[in-house]
């Protein structure tokens, strides 16, 4: 094999220049990702910890989100370097023949129909809202709540069809297109509402720099009883698996890059295995190599940087409106009792309360529709990525095929949990709870152990990680992996003590 065949392939004219244009260029799988972890973690979740919490967690939301950006950066940079994705890396891993991956593989997919039905089912409460339907209250009849969950399942229902079809007739560069809109959109509308519901700036700071241990406040388990048997560490570490995303997000978006053709990815002539190894240690190829990584570092870092954005206006958003008035957001008000202070706030004028409250509801529907039509091409790449580094043979199988399995493992799964689990009493949060503990926390923290193992591994030593990286990899393992047991511990505590 000439060196050559082991060179990586030129750079793109737009790398050759380093400008903020050239930068922003690159923003387009970012975006989706942005675009599908939004509408969970930081729309519903960020806003009710903000309600539970105060400021005094929002240092908890900006590592979350700091240590998945750079879990995610870690990947993208091993497959831009060798054209191969961790999951196929991983698969040389010590010890039986794939386990990690079959591990990973498995506690990724397995959860994301729980993802599916609980994202639509939140929009759909939001939906009856929408329209006029009016919150069941306390003195609500168990009939009056059952017909207002089925309004709001039917409701949910529809936008998994609707995303569905949407997802078969799309293109992945169609999406990337409108999904770069939406986080546009979104940007503008949530950090308005976020400066006209004045939060304590200063408060929000110190929340950020001091950490404290979660603890619920006395009037939390006084007037919503249901805390009571909740650990803390249970509420906190799923919010922390919804803010950013997953693994069942990051590789899906690990696939996406294929379509860029990014470094290695780009090499010609190769299979999805990647290049035959190793790469060409030369001075200069060695210095193209690390340019290339320019591409995956501006998306990377421009998605999560609107991430903390997001998150930081919800927890605002949470603290300001809801904390102080001792309100927070369950089952069929998640995203309701927001709208009905920001109009307060707005004063007695109509139309600025208009123009707040539609703002409001603007930025939240795309937020959770742009969550439900990524999701489905995002998990398509998830399963192929999972398919082929367990089954190299399958990399022949059409991109259109995994889609269509796809739709139908998720789309049913979720209209299932939908109707099974919403039926019986199940509300958003309880679906998505042991996903988010499971696939979106521990799975990220294993992933940043397995990745500082490849990249020593299948990298020359040139373009290994430097020490910085390295460090910041392994805190976010340490702290992803930590949290996540402590989470799951406390839940299943309580889940087998009968809670």
């Amino acid at each position: 094999m000439s060196q050559a065949a082991n060179d990586f392939p030129p750079l793109v004219p737009e790398l050759e220049n380093r400008t903020l244009w050239t930068f922003l260029g690159f923003f387009g799988p970012g975006a989706i990702i942005a675009c599908v972890t939004i509408g969970s973690g930081e729309t519903v979740f960020a806003s009710r910890g903000g309600a539970i919490y105060g400021y005094t967690m929002v240092w908890c939301f900006a590592a979350g989100a700091l240590c998945k950006g750079v879990q995610l950066y870690s990947g993208s940079r091993f497959i831009t370097l060798t054209g191969r994705g961790p999951l196929q890396s991983w698969m040389e891993l010590p010890g039986p023949h794939g386990w990690f991956v079959w591990f990973i593989a498995i506690m990724t997919c397995i959860w994301m129909p729980f993802w599916l039905s609980g994202l639509p089912l939140m929009l759909g409460d939001f939906s009856n809202w929408v329209v006029g339907i009016p919150l069941p209250d306390v003195q609500a009849s168990d009939a009056e709540k059952i017909q207002y969950a089925a309004y709001g399942r039917w409701w949910g229902t529809m936008y998994i069809v609707v995303a569905i079809l949407i997802t078969w007739l799309q293109s992945y560069n169609f999406l990337e297109r409108v999904q770069t809109i939406i986080v546009g959109l979104l940007l503008f509308c949530m950090v308005l509402a976020a400066i006209v519901s004045r939060p304590d700036w200063l408060a929000m700071l110190v929340g950020g720099f001091v950490p404290q241990l979660p603890a619920y406040e006395p009037w939390v388990t006084q007037e919503y009883p249901e805390f009571a048997g909740r650990s803390p560490w249970v509420e906190i570490m799923v919010y922390i698996g919804a803010v950013g995303g997953g693994t069942q997000d990051y590789l899906g978006y690990i696939g996406m890059l294929r379509e860029k053709a990014w470094g290695m990815l780009g090499w010609p002539g190769k299979s999805q295995a990647g290049p035959p190894e190793p790469i060409s240690e030369q001075p200069e190829n060695i210095a193209r190599g690390k340019r290339w990584l320019l591409a995956p570092l501006a998306d990377v870092t421009i998605s999560f940087a609107a991430i903390l954005v997001f998150t930081l206006c919800f927890v605002a958003l949470g603290a300001a409106i809801l904390h102080k008035h001792e309100i927070i957001p369950d089952k069929f008000s998640l995203l309701v009792e927001q709208s009905m202070f920001l109009r307060q706030l707005a004063g007695s004028s109509p139309v600025l309360q208009w123009c707040v409250d539609w703002t409001y509801r603007t930025g939240i529907f795309f937020a959770f529709f742009g969550t439900i039509l990524g999701a489905y091409e995002l998990f398509t790449r998830t399963i192929y990525e999972c398919a082929i580094a367990l089954f190299p043979q399958w990399e022949r199988v059409p991109l259109k095929r995994y889609r269509f399995w796809t739709l139908v493992y998720v789309g049913l799964g979720g209209l299932v949990l939908l109707w099974g689990l919403g039926a019986i009493g199940f509300d958003p949060v309880k679906i998505v709870t042991p996903a988010a503990l499971v696939g979106s926390v521990l799975t990220c923290g294993l992933w940043c152990f397995a990745m500082l193992w490849s990249d020593r591994v299948h990298l020359p030593r040139p373009l290994q990680m430097g020490w910085v990286l390295r460090l910041a990899v392994f805190v976010s393992g340490i702290l992803l992996t930590t949290g996540a047991i402590i989470g799951i511990y406390k839940y299943l505590d309580k889940l087998i003590g009968g809670g």
